[in-house]
């Protein structure tokens, strides 16, 4: 089977392009606004569009989606694990770290999420820095808008 692609509005001023294989998905990253495709006739997607409509409507915890993780043990860990945060917890990159076994790498745990396959279903936004603020992130950024989304608010 061929991969299929979807583009979902965002409530954040952008869209999420999923890609899926037919039993994972592949890459999901934010793109411009621009024209949304129709009705998947991949069931993955199907199912990934609704959570992300539920997301956008305020009415889904955490994405439970089958994601395809192409990296080192130690981001998938992280990956893994930052996955699993429901929409308003927020938690910083040091304590990604000693969850996941290796204390003190905090670096580590921020490399790994800059290099996130997954906007979105991998949560970046939530890991802040120890002082509670955004790392990494201008005014303007999309982890800025998708936590003042959630209803958390930074320094």
């Amino acid at each position: 089977m061929r991969n299929q692609t979807l583009r979902l509005a965002l409530p954040i001023g952008c869209r999420l392009l999923l890609e899926s294989d037919g039993e994972r998905i592949v890459r999901s990253e934010f793109v411009p606004d621009g024209a949304t495709r129709g009705t998947p006739g991949d069931p993955l997607l199907r199912e990934a569009a609704a959570q992300v409509r539920a997301y956008a409507a305020r009415r889904l915890r955490r994405f439970d989606l089958p994601l395809v993780l192409d990296g080192t043990p130690f981001q998938i860990a992280v990956w893994a694990f930052v996955a699993s945060l429901e929409t308003g917890e927020v938690i910083s990159y040091g304590d990604v770290a000693r969850v996941v076994g290796s204390p003190g790498a905090h670096r580590g745990v921020a490399a790994a999420m800059g290099r996130s396959p997954h906007d979105l279903l991998i949560p970046a936004h939530r890991v802040v820095g120890a002082d509670g603020t955004i790392k990494g992130a201008g005014s303007h950024s999309i982890r800025r808008r998708l936590l003042a989304f959630e209803g958390i608010a930074l320094r």
